[in-house]
């Protein structure tokens, strides 16, 4: 970013945030003028790229946003850490899904197509300059708990696998409850997530189908 401000200029820096830059919240779902106040290492990490990012905006008067997103699915991840790939992985083998948790926690989910439409739309939006500096929301809008995404795995797979569910409460470093309020990305630049979480599981599973078999 400090190369950028001396260099030559570009058109458009959109920084890949996260939900989790807002760290936790009683007030649901998080909107762009929530505080920043994470805990969690990683979290931090996030926060302070998005505060550094949009601070350039301002200093060096370069066209730069960015999107806090929720959390991202689809093919092409291969983190099994995460709830989708390690599901998929699991069924694909014939193995019971673990659940590290108690399957209660609630995420946003958004297909990774979708997130690149919005980094597109945000792109777009910079040659806007009143619209430098800006963050923006991207999620579904709608909390999803991990056992239902296991659950709606399970269906799309067509296996007769129940999930294994190993945890209790919140794991250590989860914030158990976060959505996000796309408003203002829908309504100013006009993006809508365009997979819903079924059809967008079910096309997920089938590519790690094909990976995994």
């Amino acid at each position: 970013m400090s190369a950028l401000g001396r260099r030559s200029p570009v058109r458009a820096i959109v920084v890949a945030s996260s939900d989790k830059a807002y760290g936790s919240h009683d007030e649901l779902p998080y909107r762009e003028d929530f505080a920043l106040q994470p805990i969690y290492p990683y979290d931090v990490s996030k926060a302070c790229a998005d505060l550094l990012a949009r601070s350039y905006a301002d200093t060096y008067e370069l066209p730069v946003a960015v999107t806090r997103l929720a959390n991202l699915y689809g093919p092409g991840d291969f983190n099994l850490s995460r709830i989708v790939p390690d599901t998929a992985r699991s069924l694909v083998r014939g193995e019971r899904p673990v659940v590290r948790s108690d399957g209660t926690p609630q995420r946003d989910f958004l297909h990774v197509a979708d997130a690149v439409e919005a980094y597109l739309a945000v792109a777009d939006s910079l040659a806007r300059p009143e619209l430098r500096g800006r963050a923006w929301n991207a999620g579904a809008g709608k909390p999803v708990a991990v056992i239902e995404v296991v659950e709606r795995l399970i269906a799309a797979s067509g296996r007769d696998l129940p999930p294994d569910v190993r945890g209790s409460g919140t794991p250590a470093g989860e914030i158990d409850r976060q959505w996000l309020d796309s408003t203002a990305i829908r309504r100013e630049l006009g993006w809508e997530p365009e997979r819903g979480l079924d059809d967008g599981l079910s096309k997920t599973y089938a590519w790690y189908a094909r990976v995994f078999a």
